[in-house]
């Protein structure tokens, strides 16, 4: 009881420890950048550009609860996590995405129709022709009454006159089709853009998320300097695993950090980069107060279980029990009822292992589907081989002189390892196959997680080879005492 009473002490300690240092980190940072509600975003913003600036990437922040925004200087980083929502403002966003879009597309199009004039040029060309037309036709009709007595000049007359009313109806359908063909351009510009807003991606530390994409389209949020917001959630960042690797590796262990920018993806799949200068950067702390607090139980569950090992029967085979104890014991040999068990010690190893696998890989990267077949296999071999193991122990008997080595060593590490290892006849080969892979390919695992962020897949034939060593262990086991 006391044991469990420190280590509550111990997780309410580093809760309390941590829970305080984030509240102070959070008050720096609010004092260090501007925080305004979203009203006055946008006169924030224009506040800190130049009169004429060419479209980019000029603001950057954090979506604060209660609608606020924190405003982050283009020198100082921004400290989030995985739930965190952050935000990006550029300007001119409708002739930017013109500028990005495939020449080819339909907004490009429309945009050049409407902004450079080409559609309105057409309509006057349109117009003048119209106008030529129907002068032309009014002085055939003129003419016609002129000469309404000369026969043979008539018939020509009329028929120049129904050619020319032909044409002045096909070019003043021409100019209606033009004159709707710009008013659905200028539609199609002053919101048809929006949508492609949806085509940019976070980019960080020279990395792009393809995953890491707007959760809503462009917002405007001022109409004098045609600044338009960007909403990012960064909860999706850890499934683009490539990208996220590079960036973990290419940071301090302590953290994830990198320069933010925009990648645009064009209709064509053509990546542009927009802000790569801007000079906001964006950090991640992977070792935050969660993972303190999560790996301080399970370092404290460890310790009370290593305390444990040698007072209680936790890592032992209670189904063997041994006899012929020398009492007062003489030595270790003597000390306990009942052997020490490779199973449970398999068991224990993979369960701590994965445990703390999962913490780290939860912290680092966000994700709680760290787990994968290679873990839930190994965890299923470890405790179906406890289990068939205790069943085939059940209600055997050891000699304990016997199986005392012939010069019994003082030394607790060596005797654990000698106790681990032996049977009721001494030391065994099919023993020492099954700890020497379990160590093994526990090293290979522990690996795996702290160099690739991601808990190890395991071949077939590894995942075989670690099982056929169970099943001889048990096979082996049956026989053990019989």
């Amino acid at each position: 009881m006391k044991s469990l009473f420190l280590l509550f002490r111990s997780v309410q300690f580093l809760v309390l420890f941590f829970c305080v240092s984030g509240f102070s980190v959070a008050a720096d940072d609010e004092r260090e950048n501007l925080i305004v509600g979203k009203a006055n975003l946008g006169k924030a913003v224009r506040e800190r550009i130049s009169a004429s600036s060419p479209p980019k990437l000029l603001a950057f922040g954090e979506i604060m609860e209660g609608g606020k925004y924190r405003l982050m200087s283009p020198d100082s980083s921004l400290e989030a996590n995985f739930s965190s929502d952050v935000f990006v403002v550029i300007n001119d966003l409708d002739g930017l995405l013109s500028e990005l879009s495939d020449p080819e597309s339909e907004y490009a199009k429309n945009w050049k129709l409407v902004v450079e004039k080409t559609g309105d040029n057409q309509l006057k060309l349109a117009a003048l022709d119209r106008a030529e037309l129907k002068i032309k036709l009014e002085k055939i009709v003129n003419e016609l009454i002129v000469k309404a007595s000369d026969a043979p000049t008539l018939n020509v007359l009329n028929v120049e006159r129904g050619k020319a009313d032909l044409a002045l109806q096909e070019a003043e359908k021409k100019e209606a089709a033009l004159t709707t063909q710009v008013e659905t351009a200028k539609r199609f510009v002053k919101h048809g853009f929006k949508p492609l807003s949806l085509n940019f991606r976070l980019r960080i530390g020279g990395e792009t998320f393809d995953k890491l994409h707007p959760t809503d389209v462009a917002e405007l949020i001022d109409l004098e300097k045609s600044l338009f917001l960007l909403r990012f959630n960064l909860r999706d960042m850890n499934k683009d695993r490539d990208a996220w690797l590079r960036l973990l590796k290419s940071s301090p262990k302590t953290c994830m950090v990198g320069d933010v920018a925009l990648t645009y993806v064009s209709e064509s799949g053509k990546k542009s980069y927009i802000g790569v200068d801007s000079g906001f950067r964006l950090g991640i702390p992977l070792f935050r107060w969660e993972f303190w607090t999560s790996m301080g139980i399970i370092a404290g569950c460890l310790g009370l279980f290593i305390w444990k090992v040698p007072t209680s029967d936790v890592l032992r085979d209670t189904g063997i029990t041994l006899k012929n104890l020398t009492q007062p014991a003489p030595n270790y040999w003597h000390q306990h009822k009942h052997p020490l068990s490779l199973a449970r010690l398999q068991m224990s190893i993979w369960f701590f292992i994965i445990i703390g696998s999962f913490v780290f890989l939860w912290s680092t990267t966000g994700s709680l589907a760290g787990v994968n077949n290679t873990a839930l296999i190994l965890m299923g071999i470890s405790g179906g081989t406890s289990m068939f193991a205790a069943i085939i122990s059940e209600k055997r008997e050891w000699d304990a002189k016997q199986r005392e080595p012939e010069n019994a060593s003082n030394r607790v590490v060596m005797n654990w390892f000698i106790d681990i290892l032996s049977s009721d006849e001494g030391m065994t080969i099919h023993r020492f196959q099954m700890f020497a892979w379990t160590l093994v390919l526990a090293v290979v695992f522990v690996n795996g997680v702290l160099s690739d962020y991601a808990m190890p897949l395991f071949s077939n034939e590894l995942l075989g080879l670690m099982g056929i060593s169970s099943g001889v262990y048990i096979g082996f086991k049956i026989k053990e005492g019989s």
